[in-house]
């Protein structure tokens, strides 16, 4: 299993468990690698603070291409 694809498949973390770049969605929510074109919307992901609701769209590594 190559990288992507297990950033494609992994489990989506707790909002808290996140870097700031991977709430942003410029760093892959898996691996933590920084994304550039291709990278895959993953969801959102949500916290709470108190009252107020806390989410995230969060993306990943893009899936390797086939063949490769």
């Amino acid at each position: 299993m190559t990288a992507s694809r297990a950033c494609a498949e992994a489990p989506l973390p707790e909002y808290w468990d996140l870097t700031i770049e991977q709430l942003r969605g410029l760093a892959c929510v898996a691996c933590g690698v920084r994304l550039g074109p291709g990278s895959v919307y993953r969801g959102v992901v949500m916290g709470r603070e108190g009252a107020m609701l806390l989410d995230a769209d969060v993306r990943s590594c893009p899936a390797p291409e086939p063949g490769r």
